[in-house]
């Protein structure tokens, strides 16, 4: 309860700083819009006289995008503050997050959550039930199946960004990493599938960007084995348990900003 109420004071405070400029928090709304509803407007277009594309029909090529955006603006909206982690590691503010008496990962991951893609997530929550729900007509186990790989994915997400943290410690380097993920996991706007090995098996197993965004909605369409779906949950447990050790360890290297 005391991590959960730190998290949440971290969220009023930033959502007091949004609120605080609304025309540029309408404008970064609105360009977020524009910016999904092209890459949809291309989707549709692509499937113009076309009934399927590597077996997927079009609803679920729409499916696709949906659940990526889905988990991609999640992970925005939790893990912002990891964007502003270099400036506080090299002006030294770190050291007064390390004698606060919560854990530092906390501060680090969820210090200032992005409410600008809270708006943008209730959009793409809505279609995407509306979407499944009109077309898709899963099954409840398959619901609930695809709610846990979400969470798995977060997860996944989570373990990549505490990494982040950790190589920013001990090298000053986020940016750039961060901005490769963000490279990486835009490849996942289309189903994983449609790469040919070995990058296929690449994007799933060794960077497990597959199993963030396309097992989800493979779930939800009843086309997943269950032994991928305990590879997955695996793969989600391990990379944040590893992320988690490695984080410890590249505390232990911080020298503070007096050195």
């Amino acid at each position: 309860m005391k991590t959960f109420r730190v998290i949440v004071r971290f969220s009023a405070n930033s959502l007091q700083q949004v609120l605080s400029n609304v025309p540029v928090f309408l404008l970064f709304f609105f360009s977020k819009l524009v910016r999904y509803g092209l890459f949809l407007l291309f989707l549709i277009l692509l499937f113009n006289g076309v009934t399927s594309v590597m077996g997927y029909s079009r609803e679920q090529m729409l499916m696709f995008y949906l659940i990526y955006n889905l988990i991609d603006t999640t992970a925005q909206l939790m893990f912002r503050e990891v964007y502003r982690f270099r400036p506080l590691i090299v002006s030294g503010g770190f050291d007064a997050v390390l004698t606060k008496p919560f854990s530092p990962i906390i501060r680090s991951l969820f210090g200032g959550p992005d409410f600008i893609d809270f708006g943008v997530l209730l959009i793409i929550v809505a279609t995407t039930i509306y979407v499944a729900n009109t077309y898709i007509h899963p099954s409840w186990l398959q619901i609930i199946l695809f709610l846990a790989m979400i969470i798995n994915s977060l997860l996944i997400a989570a373990a990549f960004h505490i990494l982040v943290l950790g190589i920013g410690i001990i090298t000053f380097s986020v940016d750039h990493l961060v901005m490769i993920f963000r490279d990486l996991t835009a490849l996942m706007r289309i189903p994983v599938d449609m790469f040919t090995n070995p990058i296929r098996s690449i994007l799933t197993f060794v960077i497990p960007v597959g199993i963030m965004f396309t097992y989800p909605a493979k779930v939800l369409f009843g086309l997943l084995s269950w032994q991928l779906v305990v590879v997955s949950f695996v793969f989600g447990g391990l990379s944040l348990y590893l992320s988690l050790k490695f984080w410890h360890y590249s505390l232990r290297q911080y020298q503070s900003a007096s050195s």
